[in-house]
């Protein structure tokens, strides 16, 4: 590979006084992270002085020259041949150096050593698939540089040396989702991460509009650009995302072609030709090669807390005879006003590729209203901390859509509007007067809502749709019979014990498991009383509670959906992972079967243990597969256990 007048060529370099008379070896061998061979990659080794020597790497991705005079070579290789075998290259399970298996044997052989993305080996810029260069430039992360690519330099004690260059694979990070009927942990946390992201202000950009620059967009970070479009493509670390508490997403590596694309931001406020007092809503939606996402942003400002106010019951166009919530109806309605072909190509994409939901408070009512209008693209929905959306006719005609619902103990939230008839004549006076009138007036004879509740049902009653999950906050209660003043009378008195549990509960799960899980989980399965869960968690409503009173304190997206999940994630994979959770349930386990409990309260309390054990099982039983485990191995070497 030696070059015929390599002998003659003047150096001048003022750290080699007699260059050519010193003749050195250097040998470079290209691996991956998992210690492979790069074989049959061209590159070049420019020589200090001019010489440039051309070669493929060989099969076990060495690269060897002779002959080298003491001065310095800079090793290139052909971008688009590299580019290409790195992107079908699988990442190590550890990030950082730390985790490099190839990197300790090297000094173990006192071999040289050098992590390279592959922007600092290619000699061009390369061409990327469906990658818009003139909007984004160059993948950050993979590329230093957009116009400059100068090499790895070897010099001085490099040569009569081996040196190990270990290429960080072309690769991108996609969450992990399922696109199944069952209730699914890891499900419930990514795409409680992407309604978090929801609530993150951007300008709205399109990349595919001509001479729409993104760079600067990424510079910003936690935002629905700069996390599709820069933290998904940084492979240091597994993708997370930032609102006061940092969070990690649960992610595996996919060839750089299979990435996140197109992410779209939409927000109606910076619509052209916006309406006067315009509702203020919000969403996203990415895709990839298999699946589509659309989250949808909760009540964030004023004008959000007025379309949560307006809750006339009107016709609901999708379901005959049926209602909906006047103000998250039209707050829905007003995304296809101003972006209309956006919401058609989420439609059309959900033709062939997977359709997931998501979203937290007012969100969760549009991520459902979009799942009733897309029914037919068999939509996955998750959502957090919502309120009523639909009436009882609705309800039932939707029944089939595959609806998670969380609800996060006594979140008030969750308890509007009421789940009764709400509608009332003044609704139907005056136009927008009407509508503010018959809000007063429902404000004003609430306080008979116990009544009213009391009462069989009538006309078109809020339900709630989905299936709930409860992080239900439980309580022991004491009871015993003391005596009544002199003589032998007898009272029965109960007490709470001062120790309480936060469950994680999924009432249907039993029902969803197949019949290979449902025979390996017999005993569970059969200790979980049916009965004690129809009577806590009632269709279509929130659960009977524990708790006395309702609060908008349990409702954060933040401090209580988040964090619990991500909690909940790291029991189920070991509950040592969260210390603090533990403590609290072996402390009320162990008081459950106290000679003073009350026998229902103890019964109960059983009942759900054994619940949230059928879910860890299912969540095992899920994710045994290779890049599950992967994945989630790398989610606990990261996260951490929030205890609020």
């Amino acid at each position: 590979m030696q070059s015929e007048n390599a002998e003659s060529v003047q150096r001048n370099d003022p750290y080699c006084t007699n260059c050519n008379a010193r003749k050195a070896w250097i040998e470079i061998v290209l691996v991956d992270e998992l210690n492979r061979p790069v074989a049959g990659i061209p590159y070049t080794l420019a020589v200090s002085g001019g010489e440039t020597r051309p070669g493929i790497s060989g099969p076990d991705g060495l690269i060897r020259e002779e002959n080298l005079p003491l001065t310095s070579v800079i090793l290139k290789t052909d971008a688009q041949k590299l580019t290409d075998e790195m992107e079908n290259r699988l990442l190590r399970e550890g990030r950082g150096a730390e985790h490099s298996e190839v990197k300790a044997l090297a000094a173990l052989n006192n071999h040289g050593y050098r992590y390279a993305v592959i922007g600092e080996l290619c000699d061009r810029a390369p061409d990327i698939e469906n990658w818009n260069k003139e909007a984004f430039g160059l993948p950050r992360y993979h590329f230093k540089s957009e116009s400059d690519f100068p090499g790895i330099r070897f010099s001085g004690n490099d040569f009569n040396r081996r040196h190990i260059i270990e290429i960080c694979p072309f690769r991108a990070w996609s969450l992990i989702l399922n696109h199944t009927t069952m209730y699914d942990l890891v499900n419930a946390h990514n795409l409680a991460f992407l309604a978090l992201m929801a609530y993150r202000d951007e300008i709205m950009l399109d990349p595919d509009e001509p001479e729409t620059d993104m760079r600067p967009s990424l510079d910003i970070k936690n935002t629905v650009t700069s996390f599709f479009y820069n933290t998904c493509f940084d492979l240091s670390d597994i993708p997370s995302f930032e609102d006061v508490r940092r969070f990690y997403g649960i992610a595996t590596d996919v060839p750089f072609r299979e990435r996140y694309y197109p992410a779209v931001f939409l927000d109606s406020s910076q619509s052209e030709n916006r309406e006067f007092f315009e509702h203020d809503t919000q969403m996203f939606f990415v895709e990839n090669n298999t699946q589509i996402i659309a989250a949808w942003r909760g009540t964030a400002g004023k004008r959000d807390l007025v379309t949560d106010a307006s809750y006339h019951p009107v016709p609901y166009p999708g379901v005959k005879d049926s209602k909906a919530h006047y103000g998250f109806l039209n707050a829905y309605q007003c995304m296809e006003k101003y972006f209309s072909k956006k919401l058609d190509a989420i439609n059309d994409a959900a033709d062939k590729k997977q359709l997931f939901l998501c979203a937290h408070s007012l969100g969760g009512t549009a991520a459902l209203l979009h799942a009733a209008d897309l029914e037919a693209k068999s939509p996955v929905v998750y959502t957090y901390g919502m309120p009523r959306v639909f009436t009882k006719t609705a309800v039932e005609a939707l029944k089939d859509i595959n609806h998670f619902r969380h609800v996060n103990d006594a979140d008030a939230v969750t308890t509007v509007p009421s789940n009764t008839n709400m509608d009332n004549w003044f609704f139907e006076l005056w136009g927008p007067f009407g509508v503010i009138l018959g809000t007063a007036w429902t404000i004003a004879t609430s306080p008979t809502l116990p009544i009213q509740k009391s009462l069989p049902e009538f006309g078109e009653v809020f339900w709630h749709h989905g299936k709930t999950v409860s992080f239900f906050q439980a309580r022991q209660i004491g009871e015993a019979y003391l005596p009544a003043g002199k003589g032998s009378a007898m009272t029965r008195a109960r007490w709470r014990f001062n120790s309480g549990y936060k469950f994680y509960l999924v009432p249907d799960i039993r029902k969803d498991l197949d019949e290979k899980l449902r025979q390996q989980q017999e005993y569970l399965i059969s200790t979980i009383d049916k009965n004690v869960l129809e009577n806590i968690f009632p269709q279509h409503t929130n659960p009977n509670l524990d708790s006395v009173m309702f609060s908008f304190l349990d409702h954060s997206m933040v401090s209580n959906y988040m964090s619990l999940i991500s909690n909940q994630v790291l029991r189920q994979l070991d509950e040592n992972n969260t210390p603090y959770a533990k403590r609290k349930r072996d402390d009320f386990i162990s008081k459950i079967d106290h000679s003073d409990a009350y026998p229902p309260n103890v019964e109960r309390n059983n009942t759900f243990i054994h619940l949230e054990s059928v879910l860890g099982e299912l969540f095992k039983h899920q994710h045994s597969n290779a890049v599950s485990q992967t994945a989630l191995t790398r989610f606990t070497e990261k996260a951490h256990e929030f205890t609020n």
